[in-house]
């Protein structure tokens, strides 16, 4: 992450995939799979994902596998 470590969030995930088109479908198929608003700050891009204390263990967990398996799908 080009964000010092002093300065980064332990609530927002963010990070950057190869290209813009590849985090478009990932945001894409994120969203259809039921996981919305992980969109880069507009100012950056990227994807975000925002695990604040609200969000459910669960979730974390379906989130994780879905990158998984999008990796595996795009390697």
């Amino acid at each position: 992450s080009p964000v010092d470590v002093a300065s980064r969030s332990h609530m927002n995930i963010v990070f950057r995939l190869p290209d813009e088109d590849l985090e478009k479908r990932f945001v894409a198929e994120a969203a259809a799979a039921g996981m919305v608003n992980l969109k880069g700050h507009r100012s950056v891009g990227g994807i975000r994902a925002s695990v604040y204390n609200a969000m459910p263990v669960e979730s974390v967990q379906t989130l994780v596998g879905f990158m998984a398996d999008f990796r595996s799908a795009n390697a």
